[in-house]
């Protein structure tokens, strides 16, 4: 499909003081945006997909340490609170973090790069997957536009941060302030009650998320299914969204391809005044239909009544053609920027 970009819809330009977007990603996303895998042909695999990836060692260690029947996560923070089986987990974790090390992002656009793209620097999308994808996503797209702010609530194996400075990097980087070696946040939160604001670096980016959600006007979880074991971080989205001003009108928009009363019971509670959307595909979510205007979709459907026209989704196989799609799109907003920046001064 494709979409081209008449003067008319480069006229759609952001309002002024918009309110934040905040996505939350699980690995559903990873795999929609990489159904046949990653560059070279790996599977992009769900939580509970990891015993088929370790093979003999996992068995290994379920055949020695007996666990209740249950899943992946469920088996994995039990036999860590047994406390018998320390290397064996070592050994597992060690081949879960290296999986997920090679994983790289197709030469062509994906998903990842469209969500990145599709966003503006007030947004923020946060993720609770290891995978180097939204990290891999938005360094190559950051010379396009101004990108949203992203953030790791569960620990990545791209993503290195400096203990006293909010530093977004990659392994073998420095600190710009204090010039330290950047490290690697907790990567495993085994337990069944997660508590992540125990980790100071893993809590700063709750924090980060939680003060924009506070603010938001529009809020994504795509392919999270909010677990039981991930009570705790439920919690915590929820409390910060229920503080948003905007609460009667906010937005709520779950990408899953689940089915739909499923998924309207498990998240019934983020939703304002059935004010939400459920779609099954990422093209028919708001951030592929109205990229880099998502707030101004809303604000005009919900305070003007007028439907916004569709921007996108603009579909191809090129990464420069769909960099060079967004760049003209967002130089818009560079030339509103200056201009208010002008008026301000």
């Amino acid at each position: 499909m494709r979409n081209i970009l008449t003067k008319d819809k480069l006229k759609s330009k952001p309002f002024a003081n918009p309110r934040p977007h905040v996505v939350i990603l699980g690995s559903g996303a990873s795999k929609a945006a990489m159904p046949k895998g990653d560059k070279f042909g790996r599977v992009i695999p769900l939580m509970d997909d990891l015993p088929g990836i370790l093979g003999k060692d996992w068995k290994k260690l379920l055949q020695e340490s007996q666990p209740p029947k249950g899943n992946f996560e469920s088996s994995f923070s039990w036999i860590r609170k047994n406390g018998n089986y320390k290397p064996q987990l070592a050994n597992i974790e060690r081949l879960i973090e290296n999986y997920f090390q090679e994983l790289e992002l197709p030469d062509h656009p994906t998903i990842y790069d469209y969500m990145v793209l599709g966003l503006r620097g007030k947004d923020v999308i946060a993720t609770f997957n290891w995978d180097p994808f939204l990290m891999q996503a938005h360094r190559r797209n950051r010379s396009v536009a101004e990108l949203p702010d992203i953030r790791f609530l569960h620990g990545c194996v791209t993503f290195r941060t400096c203990t006293e400075h909010d530093v977004l990097g990659g392994p073998y980087e420095e600190c710009p302030v204090c010039h330290r070696d950047l490290i690697q946040g907790r990567l495993f939160f085994p337990d069944e009650d997660k508590d992540y604001v125990k980790n100071s670096t893993i809590y700063r980016d709750w924090n980060a998320v939680t003060k924009r959600l506070q603010k938001a006007f529009h809020l994504t979880i795509f392919g999270y299914s909010g677990p039981a074991t991930d009570y705790n971080a439920r919690k915590l989205l929820l409390d910060g969204w229920k503080q948003t001003p905007m609460r009667d009108i906010s937005h709520a928009e779950i990408i899953d391809i689940k089915d739909k009363d499923i998924l309207l019971e498990s998240w019934g509670e983020f939703f304002p005044h059935q004010h939400y959307m459920v779609a099954q595909d990422f093209w028919d979510c708001s951030v592929a239909l109205w990229p880099r205007r998502t707030y101004e979709w809303k604000i005009s459907a919900s305070f003007y009544g007028i439907p916004a026209e569709y921007l996108g989704p603009f579909k191809t196989d090129s990464l420069e053609e769909l960099q060079e799609w967004f760049s003209r799109l967002g130089a818009t907003e560079e030339v509103d920027s200056h201009k208010t920046n002008i008026q301000q001064n």
